[in-house]
């Protein structure tokens, strides 16, 4: 997986957003609201192409979670983010 590379991480008033950016500019639908864990993710995304398997060990290094829970919230983050085109498979 990998970052599309026409969105951008942008903080505004303390709070980190998913931007379109290029031809998706004008779509604002696809803007996402970041929390910690999905800046974690989108920031690691940023660097390099991962595996699923590979985010979530990042993700249990990062954070002290249960290895259910880090592969439950990973998976849904993962399905909207693909759906709205931020997410590259």
């Amino acid at each position: 997986m990998r970052l599309n590379p026409e969105y951008s991480v942008c903080e505004v008033s303390g709070k980190s957003f998913l931007v379109p950016t290029g031809s998706k500019t004008m779509d604002v639908n696809k803007m996402m609201d970041l929390n910690g864990s999905a800046l974690f993710i989108i920031n690691e995304l940023k660097k390099t192409e991962l595996t699923y398997e590979q985010l979530l060990t990042k993700m249990l290094d990062e954070y002290d979670v249960d290895r259910s829970v880090a592969a439950a919230d990973l998976s849904e983050f993962i399905e909207k983010a693909k759906m709205a085109g931020i997410i590259i498979s």
